[in-house]
């Protein structure tokens, strides 16, 4: 069954096809009229000194979007107007990591300017401490009340002072501005942040994000207002629309990838030290070259070769060694009189074989323009792989969406030979293109009423990038309409949204995988279906000692799998005890204590505690809407802990006055690097439900036609018209 466009009545897919053919057209018109290759914002500026020796050039044909470009004393070659350097060090002990981020902006231009960089950082991130470095001097940020922030920095702009701001935008996507900047100086801004290390199957992870997959915005666009951070409206490649009012905050322009023989845009440098407490089979990075150094129990990591773009996510793991795979873990710390602490139990391996039952999955897709290149090749790689693992009696349906959804079936098929390769030849012929309308695939999969459920163990699988910007809205689609299903996430791409799969998977009481490599997909796929035919143990109940403030994440716990643990923190009166852990497993009841006696402090673990309590309040928002009283208890709890969240900002500002009054501060936005692998095709960004930029494109088509229209009439006219008396 294929969905039809509400406003033309052409099938999906055709109709994006007219759409991009439209674009393509006007592009072609454009070069052709005027005779130029892609249109850029670029700028005169060839005067001494312009640029510095050290910023690395790049021609036209190398920018993917919208960035202001300084023209050299080299024909056709330009360079940004602020560059970005970035260093991470990070440092794991055990189960916690403490990361340290440096992003030193230097302005190329001789204008004072403002840099404004949107950048990720995991989901799970706790920021607790900036610094603003000018030189010699260090400026301690302080946590304020988002607004009162805001309005202190723009004071400070306005009165020629330096200041960095730090806002949170979403759970892992944050944004750093920086004002006035002198011509030709650098400053550095210093963030910290903390998060737990995820442990599961043996294997501990490690992931630091370092670019963004563009959002999808939908809705109806509205009023331009005042935008934060002193940029001028509408930064971001999108504008805020009813459905998402932020947009144009998370919708940083992003950088082409670069040739390798050419210095890297938008470089990092990194640097991991772990400290594992207990001796190790092996470290690897699934996506960067690394070297490793052990001396006395201590590993030291860092990048082959030096800095490297970020266009795609660093992830380091390492394996404990044969014999030593931790059963249960417990860490403290002592602040301001409290002990709080962070608790890690390991359910046991069973070996007791389960009656298989019947599943009933219904596979979701995405297949909109953020999914292009190597993302939907191993998206489809990894649905064929989804689909030779049902079995004769299973039941299944597949749809495919962009701006609509589209379905393989009306209904659920049995899995038969006939059905199953009727889907993989489908598959086979999906592209990439348009939007992603998430929220109507969601529907198609979870609103309509199924078949008997008998004894089937109902599923849905989430093929996606994540791109969306309209999270909230889905987290409730979802938590709502679940029923009796499990959500099971498969993060595809080099930089998904980690945030949105996650709290999907886990709104869906479901997993989240990712699969950010071709050589993936089958073990990941294998590993994920082997987890849905088996669950290890359900119904947890955790029994802290009286007078704990505990919080588990997520509350309930959702059915664990083989090799995962349950990971909580509390808030105790005092240190002793016993938690108590018990659940159900196919051999029966399960039980396994920890005692809570002292130990090692460990930096960090009220930092997560305090994070953990805020992630529990944002899902409250998420489902059930904002309040003046949750609103009023983020507020209070983030202060106390000195905590960046939706309500809080870091804030540093110098005393004195560095700009002239009689000189103006320019805003320059740091764009991003494109994920590696995505495709390079224009007009890739994902576009509003109201179509802003087709409209834009259809706008332009028409008023070219119109041109050569009069321009044709005009001509007809002359050769026409009535010739004077011959002489």
């Amino acid at each position: 069954m294929s969905c039809r466009s509400e406003s033309t009545g052409l099938p999906a897919e055709p109709q994006h096809l007219v759409h991009q053919a439209l674009q393509y057209l006007a592009l072609l018109l454009v070069m052709a009229l005027v005779g130029i290759g892609p249109v850029r914002a670029a700028v005169d500026d060839t005067r001494p000194g312009n640029p510095p020796d050290d910023a690395a050039p790049i021609t036209l044909a190398e920018v993917a979007t919208g960035e202001l470009l300084f023209r050299t004393a080299v024909a056709g070659e330009y360079v940004p107007a602020v560059q970005l350097h970035t260093r991470a060090d990070i440092q794991v002990n055990g189960f916690i990591a403490n990361i340290d981020v440096v992003q030193r902006f230097k302005n190329t231009t001789r204008d004072w300017v403002e840099g404004v960089y949107v950048f990720p950082l995991p989901e799970t991130a706790a920021v607790n401490a900036m610094e603003l470095r000018i030189g010699e001097r260090v400026i301690v940020g302080e946590i304020r009340e988002k607004q009162q922030a805001r309005e202190a920095y723009a004071a400070a702009r306005k009165q020629g002072r330096k200041a960095a701001l730090v806002e949170q935008r979403r759970p892992n996507l944050f944004a750093t501005a920086v004002t006035n900047i002198a011509p030709g100086q650098e400053v550095e801004v210093h963030l910290s942040y903390v998060e737990t290390i995820m442990y599961d199957s043996g294997t501990f992870t490690l992931r630091f994000p370092m670019t963004i997959t563009p959002r999808y915005i939908p809705g109806a666009r509205t009023q331009a207002t005042e935008a934060p951070l002193g940029i001028a409206p509408g930064s971001g490649w999108a504008a805020n629309t009813d459905q998402v009012p932020d947009a144009a905050e998370i919708t940083p322009f992003l950088q082409p990838r670069r040739s390798m023989s050419l210095r890297p845009r938008n470089p990092i440098e990194l640097f991991v030290r772990i400290d594992p407490g207990l001796p190790l089979a092996g470290i690897a990075s699934t996506y960067h070259e690394i070297q490793v150094v052990r001396q006395s129990g201590i590993y030291a990591i860092s990048l082959t070769g030096g800095p490297v773009p970020m266009d795609r996510d660093f992830e380091l793991t390492w394996q404990p060694a044969v014999g030593f795979a931790p059963r249960a873990a417990l860490f403290t710390e002592q602040l301001d009189g409290q002990t709080y602490a962070l608790a890690m139990i390991l359910p046991p391996e069973q070996n007791v074989e389960t009656l298989r039952l019947p599943r009933e999955t219904v596979f979701i897709i995405d297949t909109s323009g953020s999914m292009g290149g190597e993302p939907m090749r191993q998206a489809k790689a990894a649905l064929q792989v989804a689909l030779s693992r049902l079995g004769a009696h299973d039941r299944f349906n597949v749809i495919a969406f962009n701006d609509w959804p589209s379905l393989l079936f009306n209904e659920v098929r049995p899995a038969t030979p006939q059905h199953l390769s009727t889907a993989q030849d489908w598959v086979g012929r999906l592209q990439s293109g348009g939007g992603t309308e998430m929220m109507r695939a969601l529907d198609a999969a979870l609103l309509p009423p199924s078949l008997d459920s008998g004894e089937y163990l109902r599923q849905v699988i989430f093929i996606t990038d994540g791109a969306v910007g309209n999270e909230a809205a889905l987290f409730r689609s979802i938590a709502g309409n679940l029923g009796d299903r499990r959500l099971f996430m498969v993060g595809i791409g080099a930089a998904p949204n980690r945030h949105f799969m996650r709290k999907a998977a886990r709104f869906g009481r479901g997993h989240f995988t990712h699969i950010g490599r071709q050589d993936e997909v089958e073990r990941k796929m294998e590993v994920l279906f082997d987890r849905l035919e088996k669950p290890l143990l359900r119904d947890i109940r955790l029994d802290w000692p009286a007078g704990s403030e505990a919080l588990t994440q997520p509350d309930p716990v959702p059915d664990l799998y083989a090799g995962q643990p349950i990971i909580v923190t509390a808030r105790l009166a005092t240190l002793g005890g016993t938690v108590s852990a018990t659940g159900l497993t196919a051999a029966g009841a399960w039980q396994q204590s920890l005692e809570l006696t002292a130990s090692r402090s460990h930096r960090g673990v009220a930092t997560l505690w305090a994070r953990e309590q805020l992630a529990a309040m944002n899902d409250q928002i998420a489902l059930q809407g904002e309040t003046d009283e949750r609103r009023a208890r983020m507020l209070k709890l983030a202060l106390r802990h000195q905590l960046l969240s939706r309500y809080t900002s870091f804030l540093a500002v110098e005393q004195k006055p560095s700009r002239p009054l009689s000189m103006a501060d320019r805003s320059r936005a740091v764009p991003n690097l494109r994920p590696h692998g995505q495709s390079l095709q224009p007009f890739a960004y994902p576009q509003t439900a109201t179509s802003s930029v087709e409209a834009f494109w259809f706008g332009l088509v028409g008023l070219i036609a119109t041109a050569l229209l009069w321009f044709r009439v005009m001509t007809i006219r002359v050769a026409t018209a009535p010739q004077g008396p011959q002489r």
